[in-house]
């Protein structure tokens, strides 16, 4: 897909950090195949909406949309 395309993938991993001034969520998720990602932690944009429903520790699964290297969380969800 070109750069401009936009990827939509799915990950898990645990809430590292949320910054709500910046619109950020950090997630030390696993693999990513979509993206070609390893496991890492990243800090992803993400609307009030996803950050308020989670907080630091919080083991979830999660929904991406990315643009290039760049990646909005769309929808979060604790694991059980």
């Amino acid at each position: 897909p070109s750069a401009s395309s936009a990827i939509k993938a799915k990950g898990h991993g645990t809430v590292t950090a949320i910054d709500k001034t910046a619109g950020t969520i950090t997630l030390d998720h696993d693999a990513i195949p979509e993206a070609n990602w390893p496991a890492m932690t990243m800090a992803f944009k993400a609307s009030p909406a996803i950050t308020d429903t989670v907080k630091l520790g919080d083991k979830v699964d999660f929904d991406l949309t990315l643009t290039g290297s760049a990646g909005e969380v769309t929808a979060i969800a604790k694991q059980p």
